[in-house]
């Protein structure tokens, strides 16, 4: 039954980000938290989205700004790595707090700005590539990604910053996520802390992956680029405020 309820929420999880390129772990983790814990959650969501990214790296890799992708990873890489180590010792609950609060502001600002005034609207390039935001948005991005698996929502932040919308977003996302997933993978083994006991769990999921995604490949072209980013922060409001509502009732539990 475990099993079964895990393989329905992975290619459900799977689905979205084939549409979207970005959500799995977001919507994935709470779901089997309760199942397998958080800390084995965090693992194998990690190991498990390196499939998706990479399904979609190959399907868009016309669109790849090789620019943002270098900039990103010289300080992502390195931030992963550290939230990768930390994560043995850190309490993620406040962690994902935080970040629960920062995504639900900002998705809502910026919700706001493009319903008021969806016809006139006009989606264009903000801020150069080049700009050193980049650099401050990859660390807080790898940081956040080793430690809790769902910082999607600061590379969100910068590739729409960027002027990167639909098939451009979701390679450029799909890019960064492909290579700070395999820097981490590593150190689960190296630190004795992948979840042996759950090895059948992380085997099906790879075929369930594999369909979810492609779903998600053949919706994504049928969706408008306005409202391809309206999808994406309504989707980012419901997942903070769960995020914020499940991590406030586990730090409350602890006090």
């Amino acid at each position: 039954m475990i099993i079964y309820i895990s393989l329905v929420a992975i290619f459900f999880s799977s689905m979205v980000y084939g549409i979207i390129g970005f959500g799995d772990a977001l919507i994935l983790i709470p779901i089997i938290t309760p199942i397998i814990g958080i800390r084995n959650a965090v693992i194998l969501v990690n190991i498990w989205g390196t499939f998706p990214a990479l399904l979609n790296f190959i399907k868009y890799r016309n669109f790849l700004d090789k620019g943002y992708f270098f900039r990103f990873l010289s300080i992502g890489i390195p931030a992963t790595i550290l939230g990768t180590f930390l994560i043995i010792n850190i309490q993620v609950e406040l962690i994902e707090l935080t970040l629960g609060i920062f995504i639900f502001v900002y998705s809502t600002l910026k919700l706001i700005k493009y319903l008021k005034n969806p016809d006139n609207f006009e989606i264009k390039n903000e801020i150069n590539t080049t700009s050193p935001i980049i650099f401050a948005g990859g660390f807080s991005y790898g940081l956040l990604t080793g430690l809790i698996s769902a910082a999607g929502p600061i590379n969100v932040a910068l590739l729409e910053k960027t002027g990167h919308y639909r098939e451009s977003f979701i390679e450029n996302f799909a890019a960064i996520g492909t290579m700070l997933s395999f820097s981490r993978i590593p150190f689960y083994f190296i630190g004795d802390i992948f979840p042996y006991e759950l090895i059948l769990i992380f085997l099906f999921a790879f075929p369930v992956i594999f369909l979810g995604t492609k779903l998600g490949h053949q919706i994504t072209p049928k969706i408008p680029v306005k409202k391809f980013q309206i999808i994406i922060f309504c989707f980012l409001i419901g997942i903070s405020l769960k995020s914020i509502i499940l991590s406030s009732i586990t730090l409350a539990s602890l006090l």
